[in-house]
């Protein structure tokens, strides 16, 4: 699932997931909660985006499936992870997340 939009350098995106979970959850942790959600995001998982209301991050696996994670200063919880949905279905449960932040490669497919 891949997007048109132009790829975003690491540290522009890591700037912009950090004022993202500033906006939704303060405090100040947010760089080492930026730094556990995109050490995921590692060829095979993508992050996605933030689910609205914060607390939970996005993935998607090389099309094969999509999953919700909460994440917190301790790193991202894969054990309480929360699959949206496998192969054929899962760019329509990209869909219907409500997201507070949607990184920019993946904007064009959720618009």
């Amino acid at each position: 699932m891949a997007s048109s939009a132009a790829p975003t350098g690491n540290t522009e995106l890591f700037d912009r997931l950090c004022e993202a979970i500033a906006r939704e959850e303060g405090g100040g942790d947010v760089y080492l909660k930026a730094a556990h959600l995109l050490r995921r995001d590692n060829g095979a998982y993508s992050l996605v985006g933030l689910e609205a209301g914060g607390g939970r991050a996005v993935y998607h696996y090389e099309g094969v499936f999509s999953s919700v994670m909460p994440f917190d200063a301790e790193g991202v919880r894969q054990d309480e992870a929360e699959t949206l949905a496998r192969n054929e279905n899962v760019r329509e449960s990209l869909e219907r997340v409500s997201y507070s932040w949607v990184r920019p490669d993946y904007r064009d497919l959720l618009d």
